[in-house]
């Protein structure tokens, strides 16, 4: 790892061979308590208008590899990070055993009630699941590993909950990304990864790639740029910056939500042109097994 300029109290340091990068500061932590009160995360609970809303590229990508290695829907599927257990509440309704962990109890208790699951998701953390000897055939973690100080020593945890032939479905933001938001920085990222660098840890735990993608939406690329702009500059929120004017922004974002599919539909050429150019944008994935 080679040593750059540090970002803030963050010392940052950058893999040149395969692009990893990692943020370090003797305060830097997960706490609950700053996704349970963060702005972003709650105006998330409510701006979607169904859990459908929720569900992105990377969530159909693993949908879509789900489905062809379980075609009949039976397998036991843990989602760490589950949020609202929007991507658990997809899964059920696809006919996969499917459960969720998240320590946002706000969250999690807003899937109990608002989207139906009850028991599907809590706020279990990895060790309690571990201790309760649950194992699953699959284990997705989207958009996690870059919130988490220690990558290497929590995947290992989150393993061994997985069975022998089961498979782990990463998604991260990709640090070839071809312009940064906001949010891509600490305290709310702590580490930045290329599918070379995701592939490489898995390997050094004894796993084997099986599908990997790179995202390139420019759909996401706009609303993200554009969002800036409504956003104030106080740091408020770990995404960048609260909102501002909140009434108007909500409406706007429950509109881009309902525009989502139809947009990224009209967008698919152009999109598919600049990944042949190797303009990447927003997130990655990785599927690997034993």
């Amino acid at each position: 790892m080679k040593s750059i300029a540090p970002y803030g109290a963050y010392d940052h340091a950058r893999c040149e061979e395969c692009g990893y990068e990692s943020f370090r500061s003797p305060a830097a932590a997960i706490a609950a308590h700053l996704y349970e009160n963060d702005t972003d995360y709650c105006d998330d609970l409510t701006v979607a208008s169904t859990h459908e809303d929720l569900i992105l590229w990377h969530h159909r990508n693993a949908v879509d590899f789900l489905q062809s290695r379980y075609p009949s829907g039976n397998a036991a599927v843990l989602d760490v990070g589950c949020f609202n257990g929007f991507f658990v509440k997809k899964l059920l309704s696809l006919g996969f055993d499917a459960h969720g962990i998240d320590f946002n109890t706000k969250a999690v208790a807003y899937g109990q009630q608002a989207l139906g699951l009850g028991s599907r998701v809590s706020s279990l953390s990895v060790d309690q699941c571990i201790a309760r000897g649950m194992r699953f055939d699959v284990i997705t973690l989207f958009e996690v590993l870059e919130h988490v100080p220690e990558v290497r020593p929590f995947l290992e945890k989150v393993l061994k909950l997985l069975k022998d032939d089961g498979v782990i479905i990463i998604s991260t933001p990709n640090n070839n990304m071809c312009w940064r938001p906001p949010l891509d920085y600490p305290p709310h990222h702590l580490s930045r990864f290329t599918i070379a660098s995701l592939n490489a840890c898995l390997s050094g735990l004894g796993m084997k790639s099986l599908y990997a993608a790179e995202q390139m939406s420019t759909y996401e690329l706009v609303r993200h740029y554009l969002g800036t702009f409504f956003r104030a500059k106080d740091r408020s929120s770990l995404r960048g910056g609260e909102f501002k004017c909140e009434r108007i922004t909500t409406g706007l974002r429950r509109g881009m939500n309902r525009l989502r599919g139809t947009a990224n539909l009209l967008l698919t050429p152009l999109d598919k042109g600049l990944h042949r150019l190797g303009i990447r944008y927003i997130s990655q994935i990785i599927v690997a097994g034993r």
